[in-house]
């Protein structure tokens, strides 16, 4: 694929992102305003910064860090509404965090795994994020319970789709993700090469006259 036709189908892809949360935030924060206002400044604050991610020209790499730290603003959002019933463990203490990946994939992945996991159970939950570098490689693995009744199931493949594609338009082969369901676990693992942003080449010295 030429990079123009690269490009064009990367705003594509991107344009399909579906930030469905947003609008549950909304309420949430509304129901805090007059309670908790200074906690209802801080979701506003975490909202803006997923707003403008999400408007942005998204076509570049972004770094894990910065991943990362919109997937913690983004379910911190999502606590305000479920509370207890979601429950995170973060495994990323060993993370490369200057690595390099595409933009919104770990969001959307975490998102889908509020919707199809957490959601559809009246009880508490547990969605784990992992992220560490092994062998010249980039390993982010989710998992979130998983009920095989699941017509809430519907739709998880349009948002893994797009994930694909878009690695595959910055990684070709290089990258992949694959899924695997269990009894009561659904896991998504995605594996990149590790790439860091390369330093800019410093400006030679003036000639003295």
């Amino acid at each position: 694929m030429s990079p123009a036709l690269s490009e064009a189908r990367l705003q594509a892809l991107q344009a399909r992102i579906r930030p469905h949360f947003l609008f549950n935030s909304i309420n949430a924060v509304l129901s805090l305003i007059r309670l908790e206002p200074r906690r209802a400044e801080v979701a506003l604050e975490d909202m803006a910064d997923l707003f403008r991610v999400l408007m942005a020209d998204n076509r570049e790499l972004s770094t894990l860090a910065r991943e990362v730290e919109l997937t913690r603003q983004y379910l911190n959002l999502e606590q305000l509404r479920l509370g207890a019933r979601l429950r995170v463990e973060w495994h990323v203490d060993n993370m490369p965090e200057e690595a390099l990946i595409p933009p919104l994939v770990l969001q959307p992945l975490v998102e889908n795994a509020v919707y199809h996991g957490i959601e559809p159970n009246s009880g508490p939950g547990v969605i784990s994020i992992n992220a560490y570098k092994s062998r010249g490689e980039v390993h982010l693995v989710l998992r979130n319970p998983y009920r095989r009744d699941g017509s809430h199931h519907a739709g998880n493949k349009m948002a893994l789709g797009n994930i694909r594609e878009r690695l595959s338009l910055h990684f070709d082969a290089e990258a992949g993700l694959r899924t695997t369901v269990s009894d009561n676990t659904y896991q998504v693992h995605i594996v990149l090469p590790y790439r860091t942003a390369q330093p800019q080449a410093a400006r030679p010295q003036e000639a003295v006259a």
